[in-house]
């Protein structure tokens, strides 16, 4: 069946919302105010999710006819939005996730942009498919063909035009010329440090949003030389090492054991000798660990934090948390258990992925 909506909202992946008989319809590639006829594509209990056939009003501010493959491929979500409307979206975002489930007055300040709309990313991924590379249509497994993507880092575009064998899934990552395609590394710069990244340790994707990021963290964390520091998920160590200068100790726990050894390498080359790194799952060893920090830094997967972790973050009682967030809604979620021993003082949004739905979080919080 088809119908005549008009868009009035975003939901929380960036899909246009309206109305059909008075229930929600989820319609990708819109915008508030335009007019779109749409099929139903899937009828649940509370919603509809449906296809645009046709625009009959189209928001003059769209953006069109900027990348071939947009909107069937899945690696952008909002690129018909001009940038500051993204912005204001994702700070709308987070402003509504947050005040929603969050039960307690928050500052929430004003999103920091991204200096790059387009080629800003510094690693990908992409899948092949009968000799053929590029990225999985967003509803489904077919690929779609690419020579071309308009978020990579330009160095990666060019590389994608050399690359011969297209049997297996492909993973790439660069810092200026350098592009890294097996098992050595690369050097990335943020701020006054370096850091050995491999292929397949965790490192932030944008690397000037990353410097700004980090900035505020450091700001955040505040720390003199008398506080120890506990750095949680700590990846290649970087946020701990960007810490350290002003701190009296820092200890960092994370599960993936090439990016403590990228650590430990990363330790060495910035010459910090009051850092240490433990290759662990957090929720198993933080209740075992003989170090009591003044201040706790968390940067969770997608996930967020598990019961157990806030639990024994709240029983070692830091003065501080500064919490970095890649989800909304499972930093309310754990914002909701530290509340009632932490005040809830600052959080600053980073759009980190331009053109798509997701938007980083840091949140400071102070004990009570």
């Amino acid at each position: 069946m088809e119908f005549e909506v008009k868009i009035t909202g975003y939901d929380h992946q960036g899909r246009g919302l309206g109305r059909i008989n008075n229930k929600i319809i989820f319609i990708p590639n819109t915008m508030i105010n335009e007019v779109v006829k749409v099929r139903i594509t899937k009828d649940k209990k509370n919603y509809y999710e449906g296809k645009v056939l046709e625009f009959i009003e189209k928001n003059i501010n769209r953006k069109e006819n900027i990348c071939k493959y947009y909107p069937a491929c899945g690696g952008c979500n909002i690129l018909h939005l001009p940038y500051q409307e993204q912005l204001e979206y994702k700070q709308d975002k987070v402003i509504n996730i947050l005040n929603k489930y969050v039960d307690t007055n928050l500052n929430i300040k004003s999103i920091i942009p991204s200096d790059k709309q387009f080629n800003y990313r510094n690693k990908v991924t992409l899948q092949t498919d009968n000799n053929n590379i590029g990225y999985y249509n967003k509803n489904s497994n077919n690929l779609i063909q690419i020579d071309k993507c308009l978020l990579l880092d330009e160095n990666l575009n060019e590389y994608i035009k050399t690359i011969e064998n297209k049997n297996n899934k492909i993973v790439l990552r660069c810092n200026n010329n350098k592009v890294l395609d097996n098992d050595s590394y690369i050097i990335k710069e943020i701020g006054n440090y370096k850091y050995k990244v491999s292929l397949d340790s965790f490192f932030q994707i944008n690397d000037n949003v990353t410097f700004k990021m980090y900035e505020k963290i450091k700001e955040y964390v505040n720390s003199t030389k008398e506080d120890n520091i506990l750095d949680l998920y700590c990846g290649t160590g970087t946020i701990g090492i960007y810490v350290s200068e002003s701190a009296n100790e820092v200890l960092g726990i994370e599960i993936n054991k090439k990016a403590i050894k990228d650590a430990n390498e990363n330790k060495k080359i910035n010459n910090i000798t009051n850092i240490t790194f433990i290759s662990d799952d957090v929720s198993h060893v933080i209740n075992k660990i003989d170090f009591k920090p003044s201040i706790v830094i968390v940067d969770p997967p997608r996930a967020g934090l598990d019961e157990k972790t806030i639990k024994c973050i709240i029983k070692m009682k830091p003065k501080r948390i500064v919490y970095t967030s890649c989800d909304p809604m499972t930093l309310a979620r754990d914002l909701n258990y530290f509340k009632y021993y932490y005040n809830i003082d600052e959080i600053t949004p980073f759009d980190m992925f331009p053109n798509t739905y997701h938007v980083e979080c840091v949140t400071l919080l102070n004990i009570k």
